[in-house]
């Protein structure tokens, strides 16, 4: 049984790829959530406990997690949550992993740049020659084009205010203002 979950923690561990003979791609790291809470008495923030969970990524999302984090970042995460208990010799234990659906940069502390990934290699297991089934997140996004003329807000404002032949600065919304000669 598995349940969704969303966390916010720090990687760990260096993430680890994989590509198993004939498997999809894979890349692992252990990551850190510490619960924090404000102390009414102390009037301090105060560490909780930490709960450790081991992060897997499968496919694309493999593939950018392995290139886009790094042992110490702090993140976000979606995904879902296994629990398996296990034996090996006479020790017994309990795994707690997260099958990640998405993952990023936690941007609470810093700032963080997004990429878009273009990839033109065919999907790991795919046939030479065979084609892939699009993904619509995987289509390229055009740039907006730069505004050539004041959007018809400032236009109709010109408009309003009646003379419309105020000098305007090159960003079609700030008026210029005459400098003294």
């Amino acid at each position: 049984m598995s349940h969704n979950l969303s966390l916010v923690g720090q990687i760990a561990t260096d993430p680890k790829f994989f590509t198993p003979q004939g498997g999809a791609e894979f890349c692992t790291f252990r990551l850190a959530s510490t619960e924090r809470r404000y102390d009414a008495n102390s009037q301090e923030w105060v560490d909780g406990d930490t709960n450790w969970f081991t992060v897997n990524t499968f496919r694309s999302l493999a593939r950018h997690a392995n290139r886009s984090f790094k042992k110490g970042d702090r993140v976000v995460l979606t995904g879902k949550l296994r629990v398996r208990t296990w034996e090996k010799d006479e020790k017994r234990g309990t795994s707690v992993e997260v099958d990640a659906e998405g993952i990023g940069h936690d941007v609470h502390f810093g700032v963080s740049a997004f990429t878009k990934a273009m990839s033109a290699e065919a999907p790991a297991g795919q046939p030479t020659g065979a084609v892939a089934a699009p993904n619509p997140h995987d289509a390229p996004v055009p740039a907006p084009a730069p505004p050539s003329a004041p959007p018809p807000a400032v236009a109709a404002s010109a408009a309003v205010t009646g003379s419309g032949s105020e000098p305007m600065s090159p960003d079609g919304f700030t008026p210029k203002v005459p400098s003294a000669a």
